[in-house]
């Protein structure tokens, strides 16, 4: 069980919450940097739920048309130029993929969730210190729930934004306006506005989850009633809300784009190093004696620890930035629980007499 509502009441909940906005920011920074384990489980929900494509995005090889017609073969697509039954099961068994990662990343990340909640909230700010069973099922079921909801408008935006960036690759593939831009950057120019209302719709149905989740937690709502909370939140908070959306994402953004950066540089060494076929010497000589010895194993050996040496930077910038976005949003819907002057206190989630439960 998580911490009972006797003790949250005692250790003030809405105390902390009324220091401002800049207060619980400073509270939330202090959060994410207060131990390992903080940051560790921050980083694991941030790499289940698609994170971890992100990080290899740098290390992989866009394949050409030639190399996709090569491997394909005439497999995909029938002389009449209709697809295949082989490509229809090849798409099938990747979307049961997606739909079993996407089951995974509901439920697990909630789990996550709900410790990072509870450690955020935590009275004592020890969040490695104390042990933290695992929430009831039931918990684990509402906030999932929440999440796939909030996830349903990506269909649309996506197929949408899909079809744009389909348009634009084919395009550059069949009559490219350019040989010079690589083609990422002349498909992101086309399908910009595909990209764009991507990314709002992502960001609008994220913020609105999270918030819910938090409600969920701290005010022991049912899923639906969280939903209609987190949206009146919004109204009725919006500098505040805004300003923490603003901030904690766009420090996991530009964490985002470090990382990228970072682990990119670091694979092209790789590459170089690789690639190499002229051998790099250096003479050393004493006397008679003369030695040239092949300096490239040592370059790609250099090359392999400088890119290790950035994962693991990368992993932990990335894992601070998300502890801090989760607390930031934390102690946002915390604050706004304590505004509502509601007759029951906040709790999290398993400490109310009589819970409500999805559909409430």
């Amino acid at each position: 069980m998580f911490l009972a509502a006797e003790h949250r009441a005692e250790s003030g909940l809405g105390a902390p919450t009324r220091q401002g906005w800049l207060g619980r920011t400073a509270r939330a920074i202090g959060f994410a940097r207060s131990d390992a384990d903080t940051i560790l489980v921050a980083l694991a929900g941030f790499l289940l739920r698609g994170g971890v494509a992100l990080l290899l995005v740098p290390s992989l090889v866009l394949p050409s048309v030639i190399g996709v017609a090569a491997a394909t073969g005439v497999d995909a697509f029938g002389i009449d130029g209709r697809p295949t039954g082989w490509l229809f099961e090849i798409v099938a068994v990747i979307a049961a993929a997606m739909a079993i990662w996407l089951l995974v990343a509901f439920v697990v990340g909630s789990v996550i969730d709900a410790w990072l909640i509870e450690a955020a909230l935590d009275p004592d700010r020890n969040a490695a210190g104390r042990a933290r069973p695992l929430p009831s099922l039931a918990l684990v079921l509402d906030l999932a729930g929440i999440r796939a909801l909030c996830a349903l408008p990506l269909a649309p935006a996506g197929l949408w934004a899909g079809l744009k960036i389909y348009t634009a690759t084919y395009n550059e593939l069949t009559a490219p306006v350019n040989l010079t831009t690589p083609i990422v950057l002349r498909v992101f120019q086309g399908a910009a506005d595909g990209f764009v209302v991507l990314g709002i719709v992502w960001l609008v149905t994220e913020v609105v989850a999270a918030i819910a989740i938090r409600r969920v937690v701290i005010l022991n709502h049912g899923a639906w009633h969280a939903l209609g909370g987190a949206i009146m939140q919004i109204v009725l908070r919006p500098i505040t809300t805004l300003a923490t959306v603003l901030l904690s994402y766009g420090a996991s953004l530009i964490a985002v784009v470090v990382s990228i950066a970072a682990t990119a540089t670091a694979v092209d060494w790789c590459r170089v190093a690789v690639r190499n076929e002229t051998p790099l010497t250096i003479r050393i000589g004493v006397g008679a004696l003369t030695l040239a010895p092949d300096l490239r194993p040592a370059i790609f050996i250099l090359a392999a620890l400088a890119l290790g040496l950035a994962w693991v930077v990368v992993l932990a910038i990335l894992g601070f930035a998300s502890a801090w976005r989760s607390a930031a949003f934390t102690e946002e819907a915390a604050a706004a629980a304590a505004d509502d002057g509601g007759a029951q206190p906040p709790r999290l989630g398993l400490s109310g007499p009589d819970p409500e439960r999805s559909g409430d």
